[in-house]
């Protein structure tokens, strides 16, 4: 999606939400192929640490709010075409509100998993 000079800030701004929530998207995709190599991984390396059931365990749920969070998002993003349709300030502001909320479930998401991706390295080093 590129941005032109002609376009309206409504148009940008659409526009931008839109190449943003697509990165979101990626990333967390990855995540989720990434998850799924930690847990092969741990399954072999982990077994010998006392409480890699507990790590496990973490990542298997990690995994299940990835999917929820893929889910909301895709949900998300098929909405979004709306937000150029919208020829008030109240219909652009919610628009505005909803990426925001998305843009703070993600970024609190990547905090957590990269907490129990910390835990996880910490006990495969032991």
């Amino acid at each position: 999606m590129q941005i032109y000079d002609h376009d309206s800030p409504e148009a940008i701004t659409f526009k931008n939400s839109s190449i943003e929530l697509d990165n979101w998207i990626e990333h967390i995709n990855y995540i989720e192929k990434e998850i799924t190599n930690l847990l092969n991984l741990g399954r072999a390396e982990l077994s010998k640490v006392f409480d890699f059931q507990t790590i496990l365990d973490k990542l298997v749920r990690e995994k299940e709010t990835n999917a929820k969070i893929i889910g909301a998002f895709l949900k998300y993003k098929e909405g979004l075409p709306k937000a150029a349709e919208c020829e008030d300030v109240d219909c652009d502001m919610f628009y505005i509100t909803e990426h925001k909320r998305f843009r703070k479930t993600y970024l609190e998401y990547l905090k957590k998993y990269r907490e129990v991706k910390e835990e996880y390295f910490n006990a495969i080093s032991k």
